[in-house]
Parts: structure tokens; sequence; C-alpha cells
């Protein structure tokens, strides 16, 4: 070979997408080490399929699913979305990635480490650990479940970063009929998905789920967009499955009836869309719906950061010790201001009226806070409505 000058092209650091806060995920996997790369209980901060092969992550019989989750997400999302990825051993079950040990949760490693910015986390199981099927399912996808709720409610309360959980609906026996009720459920930031890119019997069998189909979608676009739209087109993958049946031969309405994250496929339509967004609560819940939750959490991160200015801050007073007026005004404008500033496309508001921003905070001046040290602030934030079900009459008209 004559001597030459090689030059290569780096590619995947500009990103082909501008990525979203609202679309910073972490997915969690059972996972092996790579020898000069991926290291277990790590976190890594990635935005390309480039920076996965940095690490040395290949599509291995050890790390399969992990890399798959990856790549499936950067189909749909493309290069330049922020993902957080965190390796756990295999011999451990996803239950337990959610239970603290000497007080602190191996997915809370994942969450401290991106500091916040984590706005959903996305669980790929391949544990060593056989499944013991109960309900149709895995029975420690439940317990993951309540472990989950429980340290998005505690983990909130202390750092003030809300986030949702998707875990997969782990060795689905099939069986529709014998799955629990999602809705008997009270876990407002926790999702339950069944369908995958892959079947359960073949070359590379799966008990698992397309977490990062789902992700890679919800990465594409802002909170409030539910991720079954229609109108954003079909998903990327080109084959879904319900265990070894494509989903669209499966009865996918049976498992959202009982609060599953499914697929699903419309006619006239090519390709597969998610069906809905349900989490695993009651339907009354304010924030059954993902795109509800997301929503809801983006407004709590902004109102936290508006006031935290206020705290301990010297607060003028009338004769009473009630708060004067224009410092209540102070308050009520300083939230209003930051949620609408970074939230104006995730809030429904009435075009027409220009006072309308679709945020508003109260702040009672009658309140003493000379004696009380305490200021109780309102807000409230209004959602979009969603086209879940569309009546349509379609006749014939005479005109006599």
């Amino acid at each position: 070979m004559k001597p030459k000058l090689s030059i290569s092209f780096n590619n995947g650091v500009i990103g082909a997408v501008t990525p979203l806060d609202t679309g910073c995920f972490g997915i969690v996997a059972s996972a092996v080490a790579v020898v000069g790369g991926f290291q277990l209980d790590t976190a890594y901060q990635v935005k390309s399929m480039k920076d996965v092969a940095d690490l040395k992550l290949v599509d291995s019989i050890d790390n399969h699913r992990l890399f798959k989750a990856l790549d499936e997400f950067y189909a749909e999302a493309g290069a330049g979305s922020e993902v957080w990825i965190y390796g756990i051993s295999k011999t451990k079950k996803v239950s337990e990635w959610f239970t603290p040990v000497a007080g602190i949760a191996p997915v809370e490693h994942l969450l401290n480490s991106a500091n916040g910015k984590i706005r959903g986390i996305f669980t790929v199981n391949d544990s060593s650990v056989a499944p013991t099927v109960t309900a149709g399912m895995d029975d420690d996808v439940l317990i993951a479940a309540g472990k989950a709720q429980t340290l998005f409610e505690n983990y909130t309360a202390q750092k003030y970063a809300p986030y949702f959980t998707i875990l997969e609906g782990y060795a689905f026996s099939g069986v529709k009929t014998a799955l629990t009720d999602l809705s008997t459920l009270s876990h407002n930031a926790v999702g339950i998905l069944i369908g995958d890119t892959e079947p359960l019997t073949g070359i590379t069998s799966s008990k698992g789920a397309a977490v990062g189909v789902l992700a890679g979608r919800l990465a594409a676009y802002p909170a409030k967009v539910n991720a079954g739209k229609v109108i954003n087109g079909a998903l990327k993958a080109p084959k879904l499955f319900i265990n070894d049946t494509p989903v669209e031969n499966y009865d996918c309405e049976a498992l959202y009836d009982k609060g599953y994250i499914t697929f699903t496929t419309h006619q006239s339509r090519a390709g597969y869309f998610v069906m809905d967004d349900p989490l695993a609560c009651d339907p009354d819940d304010d924030y059954h719906y993902l795109s509800r939750r997301r929503t809801i959490n983006e407004a709590f991160r902004l109102c936290y950061d508006a006031l935290l200015d206020f705290l301990l801050d010297e607060v003028p007073t009338n004769a009473n010790g009630t708060i004067v007026a224009t410092y209540a005004k102070t308050m009520e404008s300083a939230v209003e201001r930051k949620i609408y500033n970074n939230m104006a496309s995730d809030l429904s508001r009435d075009e027409n009226s220009i006072n309308d921003t679709g945020v508003k905070c109260f702040v009672d001046p009658m309140q003493n806070i000379v004696t009380s040290s305490r200021i109780e602030v309102v807000v409230k934030i209004r959602p979009f409505g969603y086209n879940r079900w569309i009546d349509v009459v379609l006749g014939f008209e005479l005109n006599s």
C-alpha cells in the first residue's frame, strides 16, 4: 500500500437535535463491566451512539439489552439527546435498585450524579435471578413499583427534583386476564410498559420491554406531548411484539384497560404507535397520565427555583403583622414569570386574552408572617386536554 495521509470525520459531537431539558432521562440496567470501559455502579452521560461506543459498550451477550435500549433510544430521539446510564450487577433484582442501602438506593447515585437533571428513569432488567411469575408477570415488578414510588416521594421532598419511573412488565406470561389492574394502585409517578422489539423466543429472547423506544419518543417532544400522539408519526421500530405475537395481532387494548403502557397500530397508518401513557394509579388521580406528571414535575422545579430567592428574606409587614400587599404581589409575579417563561408551550391558555398565561400564583397578604414565619403560596397551572375519544355522528343530508 502506498504512503498516504488518512483523515476521518468525527461524528456525533455536535448532535443532530436540539435536546430538551425535559427529555433528559436515565437508563438503569442489569449489566456487565467492560475492561477499560463501562463499569458498574458508575454514572455515565452519553449524547450519541458514538459516546456509547467510547465506553466500549457493544451489542454483546453480556450487555445486549442495555445496548439495544440505547440504540433504540437514539433511533427515535436522534443524536444529541442526553441520557445517563447506570449499570448494576445481574445478581440483583430491580426492586433492589430502589431499596436504600445505608440510607441511599442505587438509583439515587444516578440521580445525584446528574445533579437533578434527570426527568425520568427507565429500567432494563437482564437479571440472572429467575423471575417468579405471579399475576401474569414477574412478581418483583410490582414490588419495584411500590419502592420506586416511595423513592420518588422521598427524593422530591429532599432534592426538589421530581421525575418519573418506567418499569418493564418483565416476564409477562401473555395471559392478559392474569395481570393486576394498575388502577387499584397509587403509584402516580410509575408506569409499566409491555411490548418489545424482540420476541420472547428467538436468537435474542426478550422477557422485557422496548423502554428505549418509549424513552426516545418522549425525549423528542415537550413534556405536554402524549407519547402516542398520532400526528407525530409512527415509531421508528420496524416490528413490535407482545411476547411472540406481533402487536397488531394481540389484544393490546386489554393491557391498556388494566393500566399498562403498550403499543398499537392504527388503520390507514403505517407502523406502530404508543397506545397512551397511563401510570399505575386511579384514573381519577390528577397525575394518572405521564404527560400530566411530566408537566407538573416541570412546574414543581420552576416553582422551587423562583421561591428559593425568598427563603429567609425580610418581609415588610403591616401594623398587625400581615404582609404588605406589594411584597405578596412580588412573590406572585416571580413564580408566574418563571413558570411561564420556561413552560409557555406546555401550558394551556386563552390566546385571545393577553392576561391569560396558563399559570396563577396567589399569596394571601392577610397571613401573619410575624407570628408564624410561614407564608402559604398557592400555584395553579392549566393543563391541556387530550382527544382520547372522538365520537362522530355520520349520515346523509337531504334538502327538500
